[in-house]
């Protein structure tokens, strides 16, 4: 598998760095690079202390606090990024004064505004010790710098002056992911051990064993990956001793997950495998990914004087052994993915081999693992005509994407304050160099077939107009200071909010115009849905945040005109292309429905207020769309059933998630943000809303595949009737009376699920009988 998630950099000026090393004086690159920091050229005196020797060791510090930067020649010939699936490792050589771990970021091409991606943190223990680090970097975390062409970018920050003596660029070896996933765990356990010392484990259980169990003291036990799995949990009645029962398509993925509960001793080094699927139909083809969770602190509340801190099996990695203290508890998952015509129908089993060590010794149990492959072929995201993508800060590393199409995105939604061209106007005249988004595109459309971009041109009108993105980066992508140019563009929209000021009336559609054409012919997706700014139905209200950078006036009665004057100079900028369509986003319905007239998509998160919105979305021949959110520790349960079960009652056709990589990296506890995903050299680290989402997106394919076989007329009694259920458990905000409650609650959309592949099998059956 794959990962991803994007941290927001430094924002970096359009065009490049002051101070950037002439590539002249840089050595060329023959074979892997090695670099002597202390003779490196180009290296910046405002990042990098003066050459030392410290231990006889010729080096020079990153000053504290800053991103240092290092310049380096391209060694993989003249592609814009290494061969897909290369991973190089960055030997870094330096002198351990720092207190907090030291973070390596590298130019990726993905950050917001073109900044620098974070790749790894090492050190941090401040022993004054020389060491050295093993830093994977990986083909997509690495990118041919557009200006100039032949170099490419490392950054160091350290919290105290860092002396390094060398970088060495060499190939990875046996060991490196399981290496970087531990080390990155140990960090992040480091940084966060006072707060997990005080951390809630969840609410606790006691252990329900039937006697087979009682005197073990390593005990599995089934339960679903809905129902988040916290330390404090036990086994309760009819899981320890359960097997793991899976149901899916010939081309679809399917979790199980399971407990291990440490029956009245430690568990040490527990660790899982799955044995081969045999049944009639002989060994089962198929791919199984094995995870292991990792506890991690999150934020539980802000609100008292102290923040509380909740252990929250926040990623799920590779399997990894893991330690398991006496009479707590901890989460495993299973996935199949089936893989088509290689697939067989038919059922399977195998067992599920656990083993860890106590004090007494080795300790050791199986378990079975039961996969039932039906005869069916699912319809894919494109061929049910539903369109799904979550909001980006900045874009997504392009292993990151490859997850997330795999798991039924089928565009991104991007922010243009953070993703967009790199823009100048000399003499009213607009310029924009394309070359990041390029690449991204290109790998998107050509490699996974995403079908759309909906591209935020601005934010929250509680920030206007500040938030006012494209506006404002067009402003002062003029001649001058930008921060000034930016304080201009400020007044003058304060002044006057209603429109777009007279400087950027032909800008605006110019922009819209070439970036029209240049998607239209180049490697992008054909359908572009811009959407002027974000909740336009503020205009009802007002409100605005706090700007320390300057004046602002937020939200108010001139939100409605400013939006719908956005939306003219769209049609205008675009007039002659089908590729551009304009979105809104939307939470009220009656402050947003005024915008129908305007627009072409609708998106809301809303339905609840007015169950006919959709109905009239689509009386206006508007498109229908839905989203919802998360934040940094949400579970499967709630996405699954919004996203998929539903959504689907109102049959919105598309869908946005708020958002895939707007956190800090690993550890969240320090600010704010929303994502459920996190990249690596390696792949991405799932968490439960991914797998939750992925879920929802199959129960829709599920429904739209049993229209399709068995004709929408007829399957239209059963599907209303599972959208009636949903609704009225999505609505029912009374807690369950007790975990068997919850549990059964969970299970309804495996229920329903179950009920749609039935019915196609019993068609399937009926036809067969016909012919």
């Amino acid at each position: 598998m794959r990962l991803a998630s994007v941290v927001l950099a430094a924002v970096v000026a359009a065009g490049g760095c002051a101070g950037a090393a002439d590539p002249a004086r840089l050595p060329r690159a023959e074979g892997l690079p090695s670099l002597k920091l202390a003779d490196w050229p180009g290296l910046d005196e405002a990042d990098w202390a003066r050459p030392a020797r410290i231990d006889e060791r010729a080096c020079r510090a990153a000053k504290a606090g800053r991103d240092a930067r290092i310049v380096v020649p391209v060694w993989w010939g003249k592609a814009t990024r290494p061969p897909e699936g290369t991973v190089y490792v960055l030997k870094v050589t330096y002198n351990d004064t720092a207190a907090q771990p030291v973070v390596l970021s590298s130019h990726a091409g993905v950050a917001g505004y073109w900044g620098a991606s974070e790749v790894h943190r090492f050190g941090g223990l401040g022993d004054g010790k020389w060491k050295t680090a093993d830093v994977p970097i990986s083909w997509d975390l690495l990118i041919r710098k557009n200006a100039p062409g032949d170099v490419t970018e490392f950054f160091i920050r350290a919290d105290k002056d860092l002396p390094v003596e060398s970088i060495v660029v060499t190939p990875t070896g046996e060991g490196a992911a399981e290496k970087y996933f531990r080390e990155t765990r140990e960090w992040v356990a480091r940084v966060q051990a006072d707060k997990r010392k005080a951390a809630d484990l969840g609410a606790g259980q006691e252990p329900v064993l039937p006697d087979a169990s009682k005197g073990k003291p390593l005990v599995p036990f089934a339960r679903t990956y809905m129902a988040t799995l916290m330390p404090n949990a036990a086994p309760q009645q009819g899981e320890a001793g359960a097997g793991l029962e899976l149901r899916l398509a010939r081309n679809e993925y399917e979790t199980a997950a399971f407990g291990v509960y440490a029956n009245g001793t430690d568990l040490k080094e527990v660790d899982f495998t799955v044995g081969e699927l045999t049944g009639p139909a002989g060994k089962l083809t198929c791919e199984i990914d094995c995870r292991s969770a990792e506890y991690a602190a999150v934020v539980k509340s802000s609100r008292a004087r102290e923040k509380s801190y909740l252990m929250f099996p926040q990623r799920m990695w590779p399997a990894y052994p893991v330690d398991i203290p006496a009479g707590r508890s901890h989460w495993f998952w299973v996935t199949v993915k089936t893989l088509g015509e290689a697939s067989k129908p038919g059922k399977y089993e195998g067992n599920v081999r656990v083993a860890c060590q106590t004090a007494s010794g080795e300790a050791s149990c199986a378990f079975p693992i039961r996969v039932e492959v039906v005869p069916v072929t699912l319809l894919t995201m494109q061929q049910a005509g539903l369109d799904h993508g979550s909001c980006l800060g900045g874009l997504c590393t392009l292993q990151e994407l490859r997850t997330l199409f795999e798991f039924n995105h089928t565009g991104m939604h991007i922010w243009f304050g953070g993703a967009q061209s790199q823009m100048t106007v000399r003499k009213g005249k607009l310029a924009q160099d394309w070359y990041y988004l390029d690449d991204w595109m290109q790998y998107a459309v050509d490699k996974l077939g995403m079908t759309h971009i909906f591209w935020f041109l601005g934010g929250d009108p509680l920030g206007f107009p500040d938030t006012l993105n494209l506006e404002r980066d067009l402003y002062r992508a003029q001649p001058g200071d930008r921060n000034a140019l930016r304080r201009e563009f400020l007044d003058k929209t304060n002044a006057k909010p209603a429109m777009v000021i007279p400087e950027l009336r032909q800008l605006y559609p110019e922009w819209v115009r070439q970036m029209a054409e240049h998607a239209q012919n180049g490697p992008w997706p054909k359908k572009i849905i811009l959407h002027p700014f974000d909740e336009p139905n503020k205009w009802a209200g007002r409100g605005k945040w706090d700007n320390p950078f300057h004046t602002v006036i937020g939200a108010g009665s001139w939100i409605k005109p400013h939006f719908r004057d956005n939306c003219q100079l769209i049609r205008k900028g675009s007039a002659g292309f089908d590729n551009v369509l304009i979105g809104a986003d939307v939470y009220s319905p009656s402050a947003g429905l005024v915008f129908l007239g305007d627009i072409d998509v609708f998106c809301t998160n809303a339905i609840h207020a007015d169950q006919e919105m959709g109905n009239k979305v689509r009386a206006a021949g508007k498109q229908f769309w839905q989203y919802g959110g998360c934040d940094d520790h949400a579970s499967a349960d709630d996405v699954r059933l919004r996203f998929g079960f539903y959504f689907g009652a109102y049959d919105s056709r598309g869908s946005l998630t708020w958002a895939y990589n707007t956190l800090p990296r690993f550890d969240t506890t320090g600010g704010q943000g929303w994502g459920f995903g996190w990249y690596t050299p390696f792949g991405t680290v799932q968490t439960p809303f991914m797998i939750g989402l992925r879920e929802a997106y199959d129960d829709r394919r599920w429904a739209e595949t049993y229209k399709k076989l068995a004709g929408k007329a007829a399957a239209e009694k059963l599907l209303a009737e599972i959208g009636r259920q949903a609704i009225a458990q999505r609505s029912d905000r009374a807690a369950p009376k007790d975990f068997a409650e919850r549990l059964a609650r969970l299970q309804n959309m495996d229920r329903w699920r179950n009920q749609i592949i039935d019915a196609i099998l019993k068609n399937q059956r009926t036809a067969d009988l016909r012919r």
